[in-house]
């Protein structure tokens, strides 16, 4: 297999990938903004979901016929963890939709805005695909650990006011721990992503030594 070639491709189905997240987390924001019309905005987020699951489609095949490494594995398990970032967003809309919560909690507005500046982090440093400088992943992968520490943060410092001041119901308090556990475990996936593409890096840099 010409890695060259492939990677080239992979490199557009990614950034294609992560431009899909930003444009669902931005769907995602508009939602939370107008609960009352909640469908269109639904709507948009279950195609972008769709496309991006074409993308990884498109990703897979690129690497079908390639031989069993090492780097072959650690690529679809970027992919994985890309798809991931995808299917949080979706699902948080799919929750959304089933529980019908009448306003967004601030926890939830937050956790969203820290995984699209993680997603945006990761899509600068898909510029640099598939040369990424070691210091430039390094230093993208210690902020996306950051950022992941603050959504963790935010989850659980919600979760702790609402066991002590119980300002929802018991139904909505339920309701929005199932749509914060999404959005924190989408952090996670963001930085996940980066510790592999971290990896694909140091493979790289040990085969051309």
């Amino acid at each position: 297999m010409n890695f060259d070639h492939a990677d080239l491709s992979l490199k557009e189905i990614f950034q294609d990938h992560l431009s899909c997240c930003v444009e669902c987390g931005q769907a995602l924001e508009r939602l939370f903004a107008d609960l009352d019309a909640a469908e269109t905005h639904i709507g948009l987020i279950r195609q972008l979901e769709e496309k991006g699951d074409a993308l990884m489609r498109k990703a897979y095949d690129a690497l079908e016929t390639a031989p069993y490494s090492e780097l072959v594995l650690l690529i679809q398990q970027f992919a994985r963890h890309l798809d991931d970032i995808l299917d949080g967003l979706n699902d948080t809309a799919r929750v959304i939709d089933i529980f019908t919560p009448r306003r967004a909690e601030t926890a939830a507005l937050d956790l969203l805005a820290i995984s699209q500046g993680m997603v945006r982090r990761l899509s600068a440093e898909m510029d640099h695909y598939p040369e990424n400088p070691p210091a430039g992943i390094k230093q993208c992968r210690e902020e996306l650990k950051v950022s992941e520490t603050d959504a963790d943060l935010v989850y659980h410092e919600w979760r702790k006011s609402q066991r002590r001041y119980s300002t929802l119901s018991l139904l909505s308090e339920s309701d929005w721990t199932e749509i914060l556990g999404i959005l924190e475990k989408t952090t996670d996936s963001c930085y996940h992503a980066a510790l592999v593409l971290e990896r694909i890096t140091k493979y790289r840099l040990r085969q051309a030594s």
